[in-house]
């Protein structure tokens, strides 16, 4: 991964100033935790948009993604065999009105992911990650992939998205 170099905003505010450098930053962690753990990790990608800037309130952004994004790697990497051949991609777009963040990842789909509490995608019904979609005025979905795993895509409205340049 090559190094993330700092806007002068995200070295003022000490936080990241873009979309990318926040994923880049929560990839970087897992890394490290991975490797002080000597545990295998799937493949991690990121193909962020470097100019998709954080909402206002990019803690809960954060908070939401880092669930995803260890929920992603944990399916991906269910069994040191998968680690080394899975893969979680985390994308972004930005459509009319909107902006969205895939984290796709080649683990088990929707129906597979069983938890003692029930699907895993019902971890995204807790009050608490509700609150954090509720403050960023955006909505999430799990979507079975094509060629096996699952997507959670983010998507929040581009005025919530560009609140933080005003």
């Amino acid at each position: 991964m090559r190094p993330i170099i700092p806007s002068s905003e995200a070295v003022r505010s000490g936080r990241p100033a873009t979309l990318k450098s926040l994923v880049e930053r929560l990839v970087d962690g897992l890394q490290r935790e991975a490797a002080d753990c000597d545990r295998p990790l799937p493949r991690l990608v990121v193909d962020v948009a470097a100019d998709h800037r954080l909402p206002a309130d990019a803690a809960a952004l954060r908070s939401l993604v880092e669930s995803g994004l260890r929920a992603a790697v944990q399916a991906a990497a269910a069994s040191g065999t998968m680690a080394r051949t899975g893969e979680v991609v985390i994308t972004s777009v930005e459509y009319p009105g909107r902006l969205e963040l895939e984290i796709a990842d080649t683990g088990p789909g929707r129906e597979e992911r069983q938890t003692p509490a029930g699907r895993f995608a019902d971890a995204m019904q807790a009050a608490a990650e509700h609150r954090l979609l509720d403050r960023l005025a955006a909505s999430a979905r799990f979507d079975d992939c094509p060629e096996g795993g699952m997507a959670l895509t983010y998507s929040m409205p581009l005025a919530a998205a560009h609140r933080a340049a005003a």
